[in-house]
């Protein structure tokens, strides 16, 4: 009966867990609005259901992405407040999400008596969701993009309050000069700061004028921060135990005046209210325009002086752009913008000037330079070196000297950015680099120029090379190791972004690529595109715009700008062709040709198009160019199958699997597949397109795959793939022995009975016993010798390594024991004798008193 009712009750939980899901968002016919606007979803939110599902020790929870879709996300409860605070506020609570099935998708999220609000990446963009209203029990939500965003009312903001986001305190800059800021040695630590945040009257009245209101308002904020600082630099921040005590409710009684010169007075508050022991980093946020920040202050006596004001003090437009901002400098970041204009004038950094125009990172001037904007609101990422100077201070400088640290196991990622090439001045290239993760962790990369110059005060200046300075803005992470310069959308359509202009000096551009592994580990590598100036570039001249081309011959023409010849010397190049406007370039035209600026191709088993791009490209190298205009192919009207023509380098480490997908495969006359069949060989099994290669196989496979489109199936096509060996560590199998009490150096084979499925040579490495006898290796076997008479079981441990370095552990049990007596009989027979000779004595003596 009782494990009866044990199983309705688990069938109730969760019968009731998947309703109060399908109830939790009034979507469709219940859905109160909608949005005009595309990329914003709005709901509402039941907040009676929300509260029962967050009761539930494991939390799942339905999100809605900004296309009304529902993701389903495990959420885990973590605190950005101390017990002894939280046990103050306990309906406020925060969560790490993330989507189950699917964990590249991660988030933070928090609920309180102010609402539900949670921020997570989905497909390289950020997703926001905030409540609209806090009228009634079922919250009105808006679900977005940042991009689709109402971008007049941020812009509105910024003219009228004209913030200024940081003015440098000379008085506190440290030099930091004398460290060498490098991701070589991977952060081996998680920082938490303990953060004490103080408002002025007015932050408080915005947000609703109680402790608990301004509490849960802080606490979405620094969750909010810690999303950012934790997947960039490992750190985190918690509010200090009596932060509440930091909190004025009242603007006329506060001790501040809600603008930046309450910076001098931060100290004297805090440390007055808390004490200045109690905390590690102050700051404080209030409504008036603008932020000012100390240097590199935290852990040090001025650690308090950051200051943070905006008018409405919500959403990332406050916690990024300004309070993330000033933070950063309290850490000892710069400003990275190399713009004039506007609010830039005045705040640059000659020696992190690394973004053109405002910048778009967080320590950039992002949306308040004018003309020099590069677009409204910071992208919540840090710039490379901001990184750099930051990883300097809080593990190496000023800010190594307090807050808690934790060693992390989950190592960096191992970053190549590939080869150093040298190209002509005014032609696209693309960079391709790679990571490995020994954990597997979702990884995300991001290119960035590292390169300084004169600073500009333009635009136009922004797009002209003067030879030095950066040309590439920084765009966010995405999960490829690929980035064209300029954006091949650019290059497709020949006009050009701000932000991205091509070199057309004899220069070098310095470039680093940065990736990040989603659980606070970061890692660059570094390279060098050599530029040689001309006047044109490498580019196509024929075909032209409105060019027609017949199936059969065709000529190309290009302006080779030298290219074949030294320092670049780039003697072949590929020529491909798109029918889809230069969204693929399936069809190879011509391989390994000479660069010698005209080739006749063939054209054959061609569809029509309109949209036809020719793609030349330097076959070792990374430059290549487009023809501009469309290329119209007056193709075969027929049915055509799909021909599969070659393939990617396919290779996987011994005992993974790999998902096939049809761009690893290139494919005659533009007819792309949609779908791949796999086939049986061997050394494999397969599920769908999920190769997996047979146990501890390594070599090569070949893999029999056709493709189809529509109804139409090519041939077979024998696909390679490279299966890498990795080394298998050997297998330790525990070891039970006996010995005798006082018994001397027993041999013990540990080694007997393990194996190594390579067939290494296996040795005896570290060895751990706690006992008091005596244990040591010789001739790879253990020496034993137990302690003077001890009898029982003790055990050891020891670890077994084979010839490449693959290792496990062995535990081996040891049993002392008397050493046997003799037996019985053989007491027997001695008490006998003993008996004997007694009685024999007697008989002597009797038989000499009778004589």
């Amino acid at each position: 009966m009782v494990k009866s009712a044990a199983i309705w009750g688990v069938l109730f939980t969760i019968a009731f867990f998947s309703h109060s899901n399908e109830k939790l968002w009034l979507t469709e016919k219940h859905k109160p609005f909608q949005s005009s606007q595309t990329g914003v979803f709005q709901s509402q939110l039941n907040s009676e259901y929300l509260e029962r599902l967050l009761s539930y020790k494991a939390i799942q929870l339905d999100v809605p992405s900004p296309d009304g879709s529902l993701l389903r996300f495990k959420l885990i409860p973590y605190s950005v407040m101390p017990k002894a605070l939280q046990s103050k506020y306990p309906n406020i609570k925060t969560y790490i999400g993330e989507q189950v099935g699917n964990p590249s998708v991660k988030g933070t999220f928090d609920y309180s008596s102010n609402g539900f609000y949670g921020v997570y990446s989905l497909n390289g963009k950020t997703v926001y969701i905030d409540p609209v209203n806090q009228q009634t029990a079922n919250m009105h939500y808006q679900v977005y993009y940042k991009s689709a965003l109402n971008r007049e009312v941020t812009e509105r903001v910024h003219v009228f309050h004209n913030p200024i986001k940081y003015q440098e305190l000379k008085e506190h800059r440290q030099a930091t000069s004398s460290l060498t800021p490098s991701f070589a040695t991977p952060l081996a630590e998680d920082v938490k700061y303990r953060l004490a945040i103080t408002t002025t009257g007015e932050y408080s009245q915005f947000h609703g004028g109680t402790k608990s209101s301004v509490m849960a308002a802080l606490v979405t904020l620094v969750n909010r921060i810690n999303q950012v600082y934790l997947r960039d630099l490992s750190t985190s921040f918690e509010l200090v135990a009596n932060n509440d005590d930091l909190i004025f409710l009242d603007p006329s009684s506060d001790p501040f005046v809600n603008d930046d010169t309450d910076i001098d007075d931060l100290t004297t508050v805090i440390d007055g209210a808390i004490g200045a022991q109690a905390y590690d980093i102050g700051h404080l946020v209030g409504t008036g325009g603008g932020g000012l920040a100390g240097f590199g202050v935290a852990c040090s006596s001025a650690k308090a002086e950051g200051v943070t004001g905006n008018p409405q003090p919500i959403n990332d437009a406050f916690y990024i752009d300004y309070v993330a901002h000033e933070i950063g400098h309290q850490l000892g970041a710069d400003h990275t913008y190399n713009g004039l204009s506007g609010a830039c004038g005045g705040n640059r950094v000659d020696s992190a000037a690394f973004e053109p125009g405002s910048g778009s990172t967080i320590m950039a001037y992002t949306g308040i330079c004018e003309s020099q904007n590069l677009q409204t609101n910071s992208d919540p990422y840090f710039h490379v070196h901001s990184l750099e100077q930051m990883a300097a201070f809080t593990r190496q400088a000023g800010g190594s000297t307090c807050g808690t640290r934790t060693a992390k196991s989950n190592q960096a990622p191992v970053v190549n950015a590939g080869a150093d090439y040298t190209i002509p001045a005014r032609t696209p290239f693309t960079l391709s680099g790679s990571a490995t993760d020994n954990e597997g962790d979702t990884l995300s990369f991001s290119w960035q120029q590292s390169d300084l110059g004169s600073a500009t005060s333009s635009a136009q200046e922004d797009s002209t090379d003067s030879g030095s300075g950066p040309l590439f803005r920084v765009f966010n992470p995405i999960e490829s190791g690929e980035r064209t310069f300029p954006k091949l959308s650019d290059v497709l359509s020949g006009q050009s972004s701000y932000g991205e202009a091509l070199p057309t000096t004899t220069r070098s551009l310095n470039f680093k690529l940065l990736v990040r592994d989603s659980t606070g580990n970061i890692a660059d590598d570094s390279m060098v595109v050599n530029v040689i100036s001309n006047q044109q570039g490498f580019r196509v001249t024929d075909p032209i715009d409105g060019t027609q081309w017949a199936l059969g011959s065709q000529q190309v023409t290009w302006d080779t700008a030298g290219s074949e010849n030294a320092p670049i010397s780039c003697q072949e190049v590929d020529i491909l062709l798109s029918l889809d406007g230069g969204v693929s370039f399936p069809t190879n035209l011509a391989d390994n040709v000479a660069n010698d600026g005209e080739q006749t191709v063939t054209l054959a088993q061609l569809s029509s198009s309109s949209q036809g791009k020719l793609k030349i490209m330097c076959t070792d190298n990374i430059f290549f160019a487009v023809n501009s205009g469309a290329l119209s192919i007056d193709g075969s009207s027929e049915p055509i199958p799909p021909e599969i023509t070659g393939q990617q380098i396919l290779e996987i480490p011994e005992d993974t699997s790999l998902t096939l997908s049809v761009d690893f495969f290139s494919y005659a006359g533009g007819f792309n597949a949609e779908t791949l069949t796999l086939q049986s060989g061997q050394n494999y099994s397969f599920t769908g397109l999920v190769i997996t290669p047979d146990a501890n196989f390594n070599g090569a496979i070949t893999l029999p795959i056709t493709a189809t489109r529509g109804t139409l199936t090519s041939g077979v096509f024998n696909a390679q793939i490279t299966v890498a060996a990795v080394n298998d560590a050997p297998q330790a199998v525990n070891d039970t022995f006996s010995v005798t009490e006082n018994s001397q150096s027993n041999t013990l084979d540990v080694l007997a009975n393990d194996t190594d499925v390579d067939g290494d040579t296996l040795s005896i490495g570290t060895v751990t016993y706690n006992g008091s006898g005596n244990v040591f290796v010789s001739n790879n076997r253990l020496a034993y010798t137990p302690v003077a008479s001890f009898t029982g079981t003790e055990q050891l441990t020891y670890v077994v390594k084979d010839s490449s370095g693959g290792e496990s552990t062995g535990q081996v049990t040891i049993t002392v024991s008397t050493p046997p007596s003799d037996s019985g009989g053989s007491s027997g027979s001695l008490y006998f004798i003993v008996s004997f000779l007694i009685l024999l004595s007697l008989v002597r003596i009797g038989l000499r008193r009778n004589e």
